[in-house]
């Protein structure tokens, strides 16, 4: 380095030679307040940040990297996903140094966290809930702990905690008194829930037990058309969809509003799915970076498949037109939420249908945009909003001393530019460099050897 500077570099931003540097001449965006600053300077030491400061205030001694034109965010964090080994340098590669897991077997996902959560792991730091908890019927076994009654609910809380578990995750077949145990023996442990919902318990039910946070937008139409839930025997929650009361929409919105419940609205799952018709998913050049097993497992989506797909005798097997009016009446809710301000959270839901590690996660962001949400807004719940659901804004989230040195630097400025979000020259985590063409190529060749054993995620499934 010349007079004490690194500059920018042909392929990339040169890595740091020592473990401690400072960041200037570039933007930081301040998660706090979703505005960028253009006078600050970031110190790292190890896997800290020591100071935010103003350039001159920073010891003449400390290496400095120059970034102009770059923006700096915080680490962003992906707060649904389903892990596999394969996934870790593509979260890496977008920017993405914080994930949580929301459904897996529970000795792998503990193993996971540990190898991946560890400093100088080539891996997002990871949270994880472990298996769901649902009744009898659910169609994941493989990532499912079964509970038949408020008893054995609170058993199996105890048993998650005592594992070790950062959080507890319900799924769609509970009924109301067993989920009101998992809600209330989770608080009693000081551990937050999460929720996937279904017929038995809507969204309105959730919110009043206690759910700390909904994924999926799940239970919000059957708590709109409640009525029409309750007297139904079938599960027919995606043609609720289709009809939207103002006055039900507010009154439920205030709801959500009034209990501060958290929303991740994972919309670009229901995208892939009212469009799994559609081969131009398969043709996507994010494609490459898919194992075969896995593209096998979302090609039983395309038309000449659907047909013989098995649904329980309760759901009508949906069309088309009833998935394309559930994403409308959806994108209708989800600008409501934005319109006053509803807590929300960037999560991907990854690896399902046409759902690419890393990928996913920007293309979520679009698909909320394009909701009515605003860029700072977004860029909020990808971070500190995303630490807090996460309970880790005291490590991350932010850009700030004391905290852990995770950080993204973008070529441009996406909140002038939404584009340049995907401009990422170098992702940080713990103070560790990495930079995404070496981490897609790592991702690549791993593919190429890929095995089904590798990468089996749901058994029984793919």
């Amino acid at each position: 380095m010349q007079d004490n500077i690194s500059n920018i570099q042909d392929e990339h931003i040169s890595m740091p030679v020592t473990e401690e540097y400072a960041l200037v001449d570039g933007n930081l965006f301040d998660a706090h307040t979703g505005t960028v600053f253009s006078d600050k300077a970031i110190w790292v030491q190890e896997d800290r940040i020591e100071a935010v400061c103003r350039p001159a205030d920073l010891p003449s001694d400390v290496s400095r990297i120059s970034l102009p034109g770059h923006t700096i965010f915080p680490g962003f964090i992906d707060v649904h996903v389903h892990t596999e080994e394969w996934h870790s340098p593509l979260f890496l590669a977008k920017g993405i140094t914080t994930v949580r897991d929301l459904g897996c077997d529970l000795e792998s996902i503990l193993d996971r966290r540990t190898r991946w959560s560890v400093k100088g792991a080539e891996a997002p730091r990871l949270i994880c809930t472990g298996p769901v908890l649902d009744h009898p019927g659910n169609t994941w076994s493989a990532i499912t702990r079964i509970v038949r009654n408020p008893a054995e609910a609170r058993l199996a809380v105890d048993a998650l905690v005592a594992h070790g578990v950062d959080q507890i995750k319900t799924y769609a077949l509970l009924d109301l008194p067993t989920y009101q145990a998992i809600v209330d023996q989770a608080h009693y442990h000081g551990k937050r829930v999460i929720s996937h919902l279904g017929k038995q318990v809507n969204a309105r039910q959730a919110i009043e037990a206690g759910v700390d946070e909904i994924q999926h937008l799940s239970g919000v139409s059957e708590a709109l058309w409640w009525e029409r839930n309750d007297a139904s025997d079938r599960w027919e929650w995606m043609q609720l969809w289709s009809e939207l009361d103002q006055t039900r929409m507010e009154t439920l919105i205030k709801l959500i509003l009034d209990k501060r419940t958290r929303m991740a609205i994972t919309r670009l799952v229901w995208l892939r799915l009212a469009s799994g018709w559609d081969p131009r998913h398969r043709d996507h050049s994010q494609m490459e970076y898919v194992p075969a097993p896995l593209l096998k497992f979302w090609d039983q989506f395309l038309p000449d498949k659907e047909l013989i797909r098995e649904y329980p005798k309760d759901i009508r097997v949906p069309t088309r037109q009833d998935r394309a009016q559930m994403v409308a009446g959806m994108a209708i809710f989800t600008t409501e939420l934005f319109k006053r301000n509803a807590r929300f959270l960037i999560g991907t839901d990854v690896p399902f249908l046409y759902l690419v590690p890393g990928f996913s996660f920007h293309d979520e962001i679009w698909a909320l945009l394009e909701c009515g949400a605003d860029e700072s807004a977004v860029l909020q719940a990808a971070t500190l909003h995303g630490a807090e659901a996460l309970e880790i804004d005291h490590l991350v989230g932010s850009i700030e001393a004391g905290k852990l040195a995770d950080l993204v630097i973008v070529r441009g400025n996406p909140l002038a530019d939404m584009r340049d979000l995907d401009q990422i020259e170098a992702t940080v985590r713990d103070g560790r460099w990495y930079y995404p063409q070496e981490l897609l190529s790592k991702a690549r060749s791993y593919v190429q050897v890929a095995t089904a054993s590798e990468t089996k995620r749901f058994n029984q499934i793919y």
